[in-house]
C-alpha cells in the first residue's frame, strides 16, 4: 500500500466495498484496519478437508466449466461467489443458491468461512478431489501461478505442474480438519 519493500511472507488486506486484495507492511495493516473502515486484514489460513462431501452431482450443479475453482461469500454482493483461475485471470462465475445451500448442508464447516477473506477452495482436475478453506490470498496465489505459467490454448504441461506443486505445498501447510 505504501510501496514499502515486502518481504515474504508478507501480510495481506481486503477492502470489502471495492472488493480488492493488497499486499500490505505490519504499519498499513494497523492503520487501514480499524473499526468502521472497509478494509479487513486477510488471517493466513490453509484447513485440508479430508472428509468434505462434493459428489459428481453436486459439483455439476454448481455449473462450473472448470475443475478449479474457489467459492467465496462476498459483503458487497450479499451472496456466495464462485471464482475459477483463467490465463487471464479470476473468472466470476454465477451460482445456483439451492446447489451452493445443498453443499452447506452437507458440510456444515462452510458455515464458519469468513466473508471476503476467507475460501472454500476446490481442485478436481484429473483424479484429484481436493478440497480446503483458505485464506483469499492462497486462492489468488493459485491465479497468479496460472497466468504465469500458462502457454497456448490448453495451458502447457507447465502450468499443470505447477497447479500440482501448489497443491502439494498446500497439503504440506495444511491442518486437517
Amino acid at each position: 500500500m505504501c510501496a514499502a519493500e515486502l518481504a515474504a511472507p508478507h501480510t495481506h488486506v481486503f477492502d470489502r466495498k471495492a472488493g480488492q486484495l493488497r499486499c500490505a507492511c505490519a504499519t498499513c495493516e494497523r492503520l487501514l484496519v480499524v473499526p468502521g473502515a472497509p478494509w479487513t486484514a486477510v488471517r493466513h489460513r490453509v484447513e485440508r478437508l479430508p472428509g468434505f462431501t462434493l459428489t459428481d452431482a453436486h459439483w455439476r450443479a454448481l455449473a462450473l466449466p472448470i475443475d478449479l475453482a474457489f467459492f467465496v461469500t462476498s459483503s458487497a454482493a450479499g451472496r456466495v461467489i464462485a471464482r475459477y483461475p483463467s490465463a487471464a485471470g479470476t473468472v466470476e462465475s454465477s451460482l445456483a443458491l439451492p446447489a451452493w445451500q445443498s453443499l452447506v448442508a452437507a458440510n456444515p464447516v462452510l458455515d464458519a468461512l469468513e466473508p471476503d477473506v476467507e475460501a472454500l477452495l476446490v481442485n478436481r482436475a484429473g483424479e484429484r478431489r481436493e478440497h480446503y478453506l483458505a485464506s483469499i490470498d492462497e486462492c489468488y496465489r493459485l491465479v497468479g501461478l496460472i497466468r504465469l505459467h500458462w502457454r497456448g490454448v490448453g495451458g502447457g504441461a507447465a502450468v499443470w505442474e505447477a497447479i500440482d506443486r501448489f497443491f502439494g505445498e498446500l497439503a504440506g501447510r495444511s491442518a486437517a480438519v
